[in-house]
């Protein structure tokens, strides 16, 4: 008889300077033994730091941070085959379709407006949890 293993939870590491919105985003996105917010930082070092040292599955990345971008934060990610696979869902409240194309580009795998889908980032997340990652 195979012993069965319950599916690993989704590592998720927030990214955002603004505290309140980090917290609010744990909140929405956490699903006990589903989605498992496993750390938030603030600065683009901070970000990079994190994702190399919690090897999350995806990234939430604001575009504002406190030191840095959310765009530095990508191409650091994507030039770095260590951690290059990490799927990363850009927020913004700052939304435009250059802005949106121009982080496609840069290599995000998703771009969501904070103020009107982050429904739509829940239900991503979701769907990857249910996916297996």
């Amino acid at each position: 008889m195979s012993e069965r293993h319950p599916p690993r939870a989704l590592k998720v590491l927030i990214a955002d300077d603004s505290k309140p919105i980090a917290d609010m985003l744990a909140e929405l996105l956490a699903e006990r033994g589903r989605v498992e917010v496993v750390g938030s930082a603030g600065s683009e070092t901070a970000v990079v730091q994190a994702i190399r040292e919690l090897a999350p599955d995806v990234v939430v990345l604001d575009l504002q941070l406190a030191e840095g971008s959310g765009t530095g934060v990508i191409r650091a990610v994507r030039s770095d085959p260590a951690i290059a696979r990490t799927c990363i869902l850009v927020t913004s409240n700052h939304v435009s379709a250059p802005m949106k194309a121009g982080c496609l580009d840069l290599g995000a795998d998703d771009f969501y407006d904070k103020v009107k889908e982050l429904g739509a980032l829940a239900a991503r997340i979701g769907e990857m949890a249910d996916a297996g990652g």
